[in-house]
């Protein structure tokens, strides 16, 4: 796989966000009147490298799409070892992403920066090679998350939105694209229902928060949550709250409220438009329904100690 995809990414990471965006309303993923967002100030355009640098940044990006192609791979190996066994008519097939593209640089930065700089390469010339240690970096990062804004770690929608892929057995969405929207933790009801098993009724126990996808995956109901359903998070300085179509979060830490913006994710997917202040009644509404749902999810933040 080493090479599989040299010479593909000499385009740069800006033009591929908008290769990305295109492919992806080719492809029905998203709609065709989907935007950019903002290019993200704080990378370095392309056109600024070095030819150098050019030649290092494609690489990694090269590699990456070979790992990519090599995980694909041995997807396919064990499906394949499924069905050989007679077990796929029985299995259900869940496959999707962690939330975001990480963009952390761990041979330049952290705790682990020193060890690994000492004991690995990132030459040119060892890319891909045992001993070799790369990263990709947030210019990749925001490049993979278009036609979002931002990337992991980020409460904006590159940040948490993920792909995923569900196939099995009374399936009735087969090759179609949904755009449903999901949590990670509507997996576990669902498993549990469709397994015939039940959550201990045991009130030493946090309740599940997400909902079965059940009826809607086996297509005998529409939607999974209904426009009430609320998710809070809050993670090192940045939060979000979403209930239906609208989400409030901040962008960088130090957490405040102040810093909240509003947005209407089925009408601006790519977070351009804040409408705090043109709609300051549903700010505020979400605001105290943030307030809310913080406490009662434990989330402690300096100003409550």
């Amino acid at each position: 796989y080493l090479n599989l995809y040299a010479g593909q990414f000499g385009q740069g990471y800006d033009q591929l966000r908008v290769d990305r965006l295109e492919s992806l309303k080719a492809a029905g993923i998203i709609s065709p009147d989907h935007v950019l967002p903002p290019r993200n100030q704080a990378i370095t355009p392309w056109e600024s490298l070095a030819d150098e640098e050019k030649r290092n940044e494609s690489r990694k990006m090269e590699l990456y799409a070979a790992m990519v192609e090599n995980l694909d791979f041995h997807v396919g190996q064990l499906l394949n070892y499924l069905k050989d066994e007679g077990l796929y008519e029985n299995t259900l097939v869940v496959f999707m992403s962690d939330n975001g593209a990480a963009a952390e640089d761990f041979f330049y930065a952290g705790p682990f920066a020193e060890y690994i700089s000492s004991n690995y390469s990132d030459a040119y010339e060892d890319m891909g090679k045992p001993g070799s240690w790369i990263s990709y970096g947030p210019q990749w990062a925001e490049a993979g998350s278009a036609p979002f804004s931002r990337r992991k770690s980020y409460t904006a929608e590159g940040g948490i939105v993920a792909p995923m892929i569900i196939a099995g057995t009374n399936m009735n969405m087969s090759t179609s694209i949904s755009h449903e929207y999901l949590t990670v933790m509507d997996l576990a009801p669902t498993f549990l229902e469709i397994a015939g098993a039940n959550y201990p009724n045991d009130s030493s126990l946090e309740p599940m928060r997400g909902e079965s996808m059940r009826s809607f995956l086996e297509g005998r109901s529409r939607q999974v949550h209904d426009e009430d359903y609320v998710v809070a998070v809050y993670q090192s300085g940045r939060a979000y709250l979403r209930q239906g179509d609208w989400k409030l979060m901040n962008l960088e830490p130090p957490f405040s409220e102040s810093q909240f913006m509003l947005f209407n994710i089925a009408e601006d997917p790519s977070e351009t438009e804040n409408l705090r202040e043109i709609m300051p009644v549903k700010f505020d509404e979400m605001v105290r329904l943030w307030r809310e749902e913080r406490m009662a999810l434990g989330i402690v933040l300096p100003q409550d100690l």
